[in-house]
């Protein structure tokens, strides 16, 4: 459950393949996250097997600075990385506004966003497939809720 006046939304930098993105959709529309949304213009093809992204709505940003503007003045970008320095997922408080950002499926996100913003790290010794660590964050939120 999101907290009052709380709203999620959750999405990818740089997505490779379609399917991960199309999972991260469904994902998002079983967790109650508000608005998806995909930054770059590596895969355009944006969409899931269900038509999950019928369902919420449905964001592309073709640059990481017209993504940052685009966010709402009233919530928190969090960056979703395997980098060192970044919060545990495990003790990290989840802002009630809250929009997650995840890295690609064979890179990470820029220096440049993981500096300027909170970022977490999930258990593990190695990276997840992103549409699962799409899953692990938003379970982590409804958890902690």
């Amino acid at each position: 459950m999101i907290p009052d006046n709380g709203f999620v939304g959750i999405g990818i930098y740089n997505v490779k393949r379609t399917h991960n993105f199309g999972a991260l959709i469904r994902t998002a529309r079983v967790f109650g996250a508000d608005f998806v949304f995909s930054v770059g213009t590596r895969n355009p093809q944006e969409q899931s097997s269900i038509q999950a992204e019928l369902s919420m709505p449905l964001f592309h940003f073709t640059t990481l600075d017209a993504f940052v503007g685009a966010i709402p003045v009233n919530a928190r970008l969090v960056c979703v990385e395997l980098t060192p320095g970044a919060f545990d997922i495990r003790a990290y408080k989840h802002p009630a506004r809250a929009v997650y950002l995840l890295g690609p499926e064979d890179g990470t996100l820029p220096d440049a966003i993981l500096r300027k913003h909170d970022t977490v790290i999930l258990p593990g010794a190695y990276p997840l497939n992103v549409a699962m660590a799409a899953t692990v964050v938003l379970y982590d939120r409804a958890f902690k809720a």
